[in-house]
């Protein structure tokens, strides 16, 4: 009938600002990015309480101050990769999905094109599914911030592109 409803079966405190986050279904793991901190992997069903572990925070090598955006890459047996963007430099951090998530890597969406670069994310989100010829293996979505026109708008990558500039090149999946 069109009816959505709920009930809170928890509450817990991050700390200060909340920004992005991603639950992995296949896990049970909620990743949560507090802006000018870190990000943090939680237990996502309803009784893991609050304890959380730090994977990383903005004062390291790899995330700049403020983290916004995060997404999960999903890979077979539980492979795959966390995305979390990283504000502060305008680029995008990549995490083996497997604990204990080691950084691998970064990048970032320049320009090209006659398409300006992506600046300011407040998030993004990744799929491994085939969409279409344009994103037959896959598709990266960055928030832009800071684009040339003016306005906001979004930025879509092929994440076959996003994989093979990597050195070593990241998994594909589709």
């Amino acid at each position: 009938g069109g009816v959505v409803s709920g009930r809170r079966v928890r509450t817990f405190d991050v700390g200060s600002q909340t920004e992005g986050c991603a639950a992995d279904d296949q896990t049970g793991d909620l990743y949560i990015g507090e802006e000018g901190v870190g990000f943090y992997k939680y237990g996502a069903e309803p009784g893991a309480g609050s304890t959380r572990i730090q994977i990383d925070n903005v004062s390291g090598p790899n995330l700049d101050d403020d983290v916004e955006g995060i997404a999960i890459y999903y890979g077979p047996n539980g492979s795959g990769y966390l995305l979390v963007s990283s504000q502060g430099d305008s680029s995008f951090a990549v995490y083996d999905r497997r604990p204990p998530h080691a950084f691998i890597t970064s990048f970032a969406i320049g320009a090209g094109n006659g398409i300006d670069a992506v600046g300011s994310t407040d998030g993004i989100d990744v799929s491994n599914a085939a969409l279409g010829s344009n994103f037959a293996q896959g598709l990266f979505v960055a928030h832009d911030g800071s684009n040339d026109q003016g306005a906001n708008n979004f930025k879509l990558v092929r994440w076959s592109d996003i994989a093979q500039s990597a050195s070593p090149p990241l998994l594909i999946d589709a």
